[in-house]
C-alpha cells in the first residue's frame, strides 16, 4: 500500500494590536486574516529598503518600522508618512501577562519571578550591570518555548538567585534590580 497523504497542519496565530487607545484582535490562519471577528483581505508585497505596501482591503498603506530600539512588542511605524506607536501583544505575551506574579512598576527596586514552572536556559544580565525597563534577563524554557523574562524596572542588577539549568518553580525569586 501506498502512504497516505499527510494532512497539513493549520497554525493559527492570534495577536492584539493596541493603536493608542483602540484595541484590535487579529487572528491568522494559513494567509487568511480576521480584525475583531470580521474577514479581512490582508496583502503585502516587501519594499526595498526594509518597508512593506500593505493592502487591506481597498486601502493601501506604505509602512516602515521608524525606531529599530523599541521592543520586541512596541513599535513606532511610518506609515504613508506619519509616525504611528503600536502595541502588539502576541500569545506568549498574554500567557506571560496571565502568570506575573510580581506588578513590579518602573518606579520602584523588583523581584523577577518565576511567571511559570520551568528550566533557566540562559542569563542575560550579571551582579552589578545596569538594565532598562522592557530589557531580558534571562530565557526560561517552559512548555517546550523559550521565553524571554524582561524586567519591567531600569537599575542596577542587585542579585541573580539562579544558575542556567536550573529548574524553577513558579513565584521562584530569579533575579532582583535596585
Amino acid at each position: 500500500m501506498g502512504a497516505e497523504p499527510q494532512e497539513m497542519i493549520r497554525m493559527k496565530k492570534h495577536y492584539t494590536v493596541y493603536l493608542g487607545s483602540a484595541r484590535y484582535r487579529i487572528d491568522e490562519e494559513s494567509g487568511k486574516f480576521s480584525v475583531n471577528g470580521k474577514a479581512v483581505d490582508v496583502r503585502f508585497t516587501k519594499l526595498f529598503p526594509g518597508g512593506l505596501l500593505l493592502a487591506l482591503g481597498n486601502r493601501h498603506f506604505e509602512v516602515y518600522r521608524s525606531d529599530l530600539n523599541e521592543t520586541n512588542s512596541h513599535h513606532i511605524l511610518n506609515v504613508n508618512g506619519m509616525k504611528i506607536s503600536v502595541h502588539v501583544e502576541d500569545e506568549r505575551d498574554a500567557l506571560l501577562k496571565r502568570f506575573e506574579t510580581d506588578g513590579a512598576t518602573k518606579l520602584h527596586a523588583s523581584v523577577i519571578k518565576a511567571p511559570m514552572p520551568g528550566r533557566i536556559s540562559r542569563i542575560l544580565v550579571a551582579q552589578g550591570e545596569f538594565v532598562e525597563a522592557g530589557q531580558g534577563v534571562l530565557i526560561l524554557e517552559a512548555m517546550k518555548m523559550e521565553n524571554e523574562i524582561k524586567t519591567a524596572t531600569a537599575g542596577i542588577v542587585k542579585a541573580v538567585h539562579v544558575q542556567e539549568s536550573n529548574a524553577v518553580e513558579k513565584g521562584a525569586v530569579l533575579i532582583e534590580i535596585h
